[in-house]
């Protein structure tokens, strides 16, 4: 099987440009509820550098932000890169009662089908929470997969022209995303790549 094509297509100061300005909006939705208090939930393991990035980038614009960090694990993917129709939510670590009180912002690294977010979104309107957004840094086939309240890039890829130039499907890696379990560590490369998968 060849090696599949790779190349950086956002270096770690596009990102981090990309995470101010989502963080900008998000202080913009608060000021609009009147609150400084913000409830963060990171989907695990993809999503941590861009939670701990952008609370931080929201602690050094608005100080007096108070700001409460979640972590719960969806499984999405089977293991070889094949998305799950079904998603499991693991929601142990979450207070639903405080959840409540304030807004609810969900963070992912990337979003693909749209099911992930659309499942925990909709599990958290079940449990009462009444205003629930979500934060994602990389959007892949634009409005094909659902809607997003904070995106950082939109690639707007499409399936049938990633076919006609012979890819199955792209992937990528970097900043919290992994490839094939490795890369996840944002440390190890030099921005973010993405990796196209051939037939």
């Amino acid at each position: 099987m060849p090696e599949p094509i790779r190349k950086v297509i956002f270096t770690e100061s596009q990102i981090h440009s990309a995470v101010e300005q989502m963080a900008k909006s998000v202080l913009a939705w608060l000021k609009e509820n009147k609150t400084n208090v913000l409830n963060l939930i990171s989907i695990l393991e993809g999503a941590r550098p861009l939670t701990g990035d952008m609370a931080n980038c929201l602690q050094k614009i608005a100080p007096d932000v108070r700001i409460k960090i979640y972590e719960i694990r969806i499984q999405g993917t089977d293991g070889h890169q094949n998305l799950l129709a079904d998603r499991e939510v693991k929601e142990d670590s979450l207070d639903f009662e405080a959840l409540c009180l304030h807004s609810v912002l969900v963070v992912d690294d990337l979003v693909d089908s749209g099911l992930t977010l659309k499942k925990i979104k909709d599990q958290l309107l079940a449990k009462g929470i009444e205003d629930v957004r979500t934060a994602v840094l990389i959007r892949k086939f634009g409005v094909a997969s659902g809607p997003v309240d904070f995106l950082g890039f939109d690639l707007n890829l499409d399936h049938q022209a990633l076919a006609q130039e012979g890819f199955k499907d792209c992937w990528l890696f970097g900043y919290g995303m992994d490839l094939d379990g490795k890369y996840r560590d944002h440390h190890q490369v030099e921005g973010l790549y993405l990796s196209l998968e051939g037939h």
